[in-house]
């Protein structure tokens, strides 16, 4: 019964997902607005840590988590995209949602919008943000860490007000949305900035969109925290065990903090977790030490630089899904000195092809293009072709269908090297889950 439940409501979900949101004159908004009164969901009962930034959102949410429940301050969690099931999107207190709590909330979300008269116009984001907040509020929850999907003002989410304003690194990302410039993304990004919101933490290095969050701070009523000004970190030790750093900031001082997560990059995205920890201080929240030094050593992210082994061979596997993140990717890569053999990847239709291939270049490394599991977002064959021949590229193949690369990988090669799976996170769960699966 639970299984056809389930079932029932992936089947009502996924017609959303090819649907394009309507952002016209802030339509999207006023369709969330109409759907937080459909739900008797008011926002006022909510306190939010909301995160937005082109790279490290995830990751940064993560941690936030990680020190809220390590000092058992209970809190909601929502998160986006999820790897393999839509209940990663949702927890509290460090507790993913239960499966029969899921399938509840979306039941309850069906019913009542079969009868609102512009259902026809609501997003998938919009669906998201209404079963985590349902989930939260059934939880009894206030404190929400809320990560944005892609932007500020292009996200039905503002019309939340945060306390805690976060972003994380800048980066061109889904131009066809926020704009042709940095500065143009984080104007739109900056708009999770309200009046009410009491601390913005500037975690990013991309000087333009430093400097355009300088000048909001100097008009602004906002306290903000820039890393490298008001908190920063030095790396001591990255390798394939993790990192180690150092964190000073306005009540920190942390010396050879570990982190399990592999990558430099994490380093940035623990920092501005602690700088949030420390805003949080100001508002009357108490952190221990060393209690936020276990928290982040702990925290384990799937697919983010995540290493493998599956039936004797190697795989990285990394959800990087834009061009500043697969060129952190391959600075990692290379740092650690891991021998890819193979490259396995999907672009998403309004992603810049060129850009990304030239960012995750791996001489000798086969890659291995398959299809995006949401089609609608799938870049086509033919372009992604023609790129590659533009730039010079040969050592690449097309498979129509995850089995296919199944058989590839572990019957058509030899098993040397590792196998990069990357480009989408969405790809990058569904090829772990079924690369796990059967070879179990």
């Amino acid at each position: 019964m639970v299984n056809s439940r389930y079932n029932h409501a992936l089947s009502y979900l996924s017609k959303f997902n090819g649907r394009t949101m309507n952002r016209k004159n802030g339509f999207h908004h006023q369709i969330m607005r109409d759907l937080l009164e459909l739900f008797s969901i008011h926002l006022s009962e909510f306190q939010f840590i909301q995160i937005t930034g082109s790279c490290g959102k995830g990751s940064t949410a993560h941690f936030i988590s990680a020190i809220l429940t390590q000092h058992s301050y209970p809190h909601g969690l929502f998160t986006g995209p999820h790897l393999t099931h839509y209940e990663e999107r949702f927890s509290h207190n460090g507790k993913r949602i239960d499966r029969e709590d899921f399938i509840t909330l979306v039941e309850v979300v069906e019913n009542k919008l079969s009868n609102y008269e512009f259902e026809q116009y609501v997003a998938h984001m919009h669906i998201m943000i209404v079963i985590a907040l349902l989930y939260f509020k059934q939880q009894g929850l206030q404190l929400i860490v809320f990560e944005n999907g892609v932007g500020g003002k292009t996200d039905p989410s503002n019309v939340i007000d945060p306390l805690i304003a976060v972003f994380t690194e800048i980066t061109m990302d889904h131009s066809h949305l926020l704009g042709a410039t940095i500065e143009d993304i984080i104007i739109d990004k900056s708009c999770i900035i309200k009046e009410s919101t009491q601390y913005a933490i500037c975690g990013m290095n991309n000087v333009q969109a430093r400097n355009y969050l300088l000048k909001l701070e100097a008009l602004d009523g906002t306290k903000f925290h820039f890393i490298n000004r008001d908190y920063g970190f030095i790396m001591k030790q990255s390798d394939k065990n993790g990192s180690i750093f150092y964190y000073k900031g306005n009540y920190f001082l942390i010396e050879k903090q570990q982190l399990q997560m592999l990558g430099t990059h994490q380093i940035q995205n623990a920092s501005n977790a602690l700088a949030v920890s420390e805003a949080l201080i100001e508002m009357g929240y108490s952190f221990d030490k060393e209690k936020i030094m276990h928290a982040l050593r702990h925290v384990q992210s799937s697919c983010r630089m995540e290493l493998l082994e599956i039936e004797g061979q190697q795989f990285l596997f990394d959800g990087a899904h834009n061009s500043l993140e697969l060129k952190t990717l391959k600075e990692n890569i290379d740092s650690l000195n891991m021998p890819i053999s193979i490259v396995i990847m999907s672009i998403s239709s309004n992603k810049e092809i060129s850009t990304m291939l030239r960012s995750i270049e791996i001489p000798n490394a086969i890659y291995v293009f398959t299809p995006h599991p949401f089609l609608e977002r799938n870049s086509s064959s033919e372009d992604i072709h023609h790129t590659l021949r533009s730039i010079g590229k040969t050592n690449y193949i097309f498979l129509d269908n995850i089995a296919d690369v199944f058989d590839y990988v572990f019957h058509q090669t030899q098993r040397t090297g590792i196998v990069l799976v990357t480009g989408s996170l969405y790809l990058v769960g569904y090829v772990k889950d079924y690369f796990i699966e059967h070879t179990t």
